[in-house]
């Protein structure tokens, strides 16, 4: 069975379930991500499924059904979610830490009042800090807006209406930097987990990057990659207007430059893709400099991002200074004393 369609099958008698046990206090069922963008992969991508009831107090009884008949599901259509999904695995510890953190969290169920779609804001208490501190909301809201699909209920994306202020995007492209340090971090430990999250770090570095600098972000990860590709070629340098700025753009040129590599990039885009055959041929070690080379790449992006939307903001630049020196330093201890 093709991968789409088993996807698909998989989508349709989960909402079919879902809407026939609860019906009208179901007010909608959205999928956003890989899965709506039509790149889904078996093994490797997860699903995004935001369900929202019409009553608070049956928040939790929709949540435990849900728990019941998903990883069912999962198993009649082999979806292979449970691996890839952080929630699937109660006795990985790992993956129980990535749940806490929402990370590869395949769904999440709301009360009516939970969101303000109008806005684009998450008030649910126990995602209210993240939401506010980590996550990007604005960025969020817009992939549910223009790539997501109702599988059944009203369409809320008519609704959403949410504006970026420079927090919010910010927040956008330190997210792939997060995730590609923690892959660094654990690649020795936990490979098949970290080669996944240093792909999806490199990967979404791109759509955040296009985010952070107002520009649309196009339905497929391969068209981003070559819209992107295409508007730094040939652009090096910026002009300042002061010294101090000027001699931060040339003293980080190189990692500016020379590590935005997009066959990199295409080498992630390759892994998840291929994901069964490729990842199979990654070693500890051939991990390790892969999710080094993803941390490198998502650096460059960020820098990018800045150079080209704030070149006269010498504060966040120095914050990036700091941040690169500190970047480099832990993949040379990480060489210096694991090898």
């Amino acid at each position: 069975m093709e991968e789409q369609q088993r996807i698909q099958k998989f989508l349709q008698e989960f909402s079919k379930k879902l809407a026939e046990k609860f019906n009208k206090d179901l007010d909608f069922i959205l999928l956003f991500g890989s899965a709506a963008r039509g790149e889904w992969k078996r093994g490797i991508s997860d699903v995004d499924l935001i369900i929202q009831v019409k009553k608070p107090e049956l928040v939790k009884e929709v949540k435990e059904y849900i728990d019941n008949i998903f990883w069912k599901l999962d198993e009649k259509y082999d979806t292979k979610l449970k691996e890839s999904c952080s929630v699937g695995d109660k006795k990985d510890e790992v993956k129980k830490a990535l749940a806490k953190t929402k990370l590869y969290v395949p769904y999440e169920v709301f009360g009516p009042t939970d969101i303000d779609w109008v806005n684009g804001k998450i008030k649910r208490k126990d995602l209210l800090l993240g939401a506010k501190l980590v996550a990007s909301q604005s960025m969020l809201f817009k992939k549910m807006k223009y790539e997501g699909k109702i599988l059944w209920g009203r369409d809320i994306r008519k609704t959403i209406q949410a504006k970026a202020n420079w927090w919010e995007k910010f927040k956008a492209i330190l997210i792939p930097y997060h995730i590609a340090l923690s892959s660094v971090l654990g690649a020795l430990f936990v490979p098949k987990i970290c080669l996944k999250m240093a792909d999806k770090a490199a990967i979404y570095s791109i759509e955040s990057v296009l985010f952070f600098l107002d520009k649309p972000i196009s339905r497929g990860i391969k068209k981003a990659v070559e819209k992107i590709e295409k508007e730094i070629k040939g652009k090096v340098r910026y002009k300042h207007s002061f010294l101090g700025t000027m001699e931060i753009d040339l003293v980080l040129n190189f990692d500016y430059q020379k590590l935005l590599n997009f066959n990199f990039a295409k080498e992630a885009i390759e892994l998840k893709y291929n994901w069964i055959e490729q990842s199979e041929k990654f070693s500890r070690w051939k991990t390790l400099k892969f999710c080094c080379r993803s941390l490198l790449f998502v650096n460059a992006m960020n820098w990018y991002a800045i150079f080209k939307a704030d070149r006269h903001r010498i504060i966040l630049k120095l914050l990036f200074v700091f941040r690169t020196i500190l970047l480099f330093l832990i993949i040379w201890l990480y060489f210096r004393y694991f090898r």
